[in-house]
Formats: structure tokens, C-alpha cells, sequence
């Protein structure tokens, strides 16, 4: 094959391979800018709003660090076991895991988000479907 024949395949190659690499590239930049605007803190006006109503369900905002805290107890071993695996299969879904501490029938969260070092959307959306998974059991 003649020189040219060869540099303009490859060159074609190169092309459609770049194209192949922005594609991926643009995707994944689409998927972390989805993911960061969630880890990204609450505005004031959305923190004041939001805290409100999870401190009526009885979330507390720990003074060490900019994190919310429930503590819950539920009858049995089994259904606070049975709690955190409906919580975890979620969390896993977020990828947002809580801190949490289980003995017997208490369990202890600590909700935070390490990405942007406090409270975030993330953490907010976690609390609410904590309290909706308590409202079922």
C-alpha cells in the first residue's frame, strides 16, 4: 500500500477513536456534573427550609460537624436489621452511604456528605426516605 493510503487510514483511524474517547468523555463529565450539583450544599434559604422539616421528624443537626443524626429503635433486632437493608439497598442506588451503628434494636445515623465536607442535596434525600421507610414499619 502507498505511504498515503496508509497515513490517511490511519489518520481516519484516529479520528473515529477520538470521536469514540469525547463521546465517553462527554458522558461521564454529564454523569459527574449530575453527581456533583446532588453533593453540592444547600443553599441558606433551602437548608432553613429543609432542616425545619426534617427536625420535626426528629433529625438533629450534630454541633461537632455539619451533619444531621437520628437516632431509632424499633422492637426487635430483626426490624432494625430489616430497616438498614431497605436503607442500604437505596443508599447503594445514591451511592450515598450512611454512618450508621446498630446494637440490637437501636440504630444510630449520621448523614453527611464527604465530597463537599457537610450537608448536601444527597443527604437531604436520604433522610426523607429514612423517614418513609420508619412510616412503613
Amino acid at each position: 500500500m502507498c505511504t498515503c493510503v496508509m497515513s490517511w487510514l490511519m489518520f481516519m483511524r484516529f479520528c473515529t477513536e477520538s470521536r469514540s474517547v469525547l463521546s465517553k468523555r462527554r458522558h461521564f463529565l454529564l454523569s459527574a456534573t449530575k453527581m456533583a450539583t446532588d453533593s453540592h450544599w444547600l443553599s441558606a434559604a433551602e437548608r432553613e427550609h429543609v432542616l425545619m422539616e426534617l427536625k420535626a421528624t426528629g433529625w438533629v443537626e450534630l454541633e461537632e460537624r455539619d451533619a444531621l443524626y437520628k437516632e431509632l429503635h424499633f422492637k426487635t433486632f430483626n426490624q432494625a436489621f430489616g430497616f438498614m437493608s431497605r436503607v442500604a439497598l437505596q443508599a447503594e442506588k445514591m451511592n450515598h452511604h450512611p454512618e450508621w451503628f446498630n446494637v440490637y434494636n437501636k440504630v444510630q445515623v449520621t448523614l453527611t456528605t464527604h465530597d463537599c465536607g457537610g450537608l448536601s442535596k444527597k443527604d437531604i434525600r436520604l433522610a426523607k426516605f429514612i423517614d418513609k421507610v420508619i412510616l412503613t414499619m
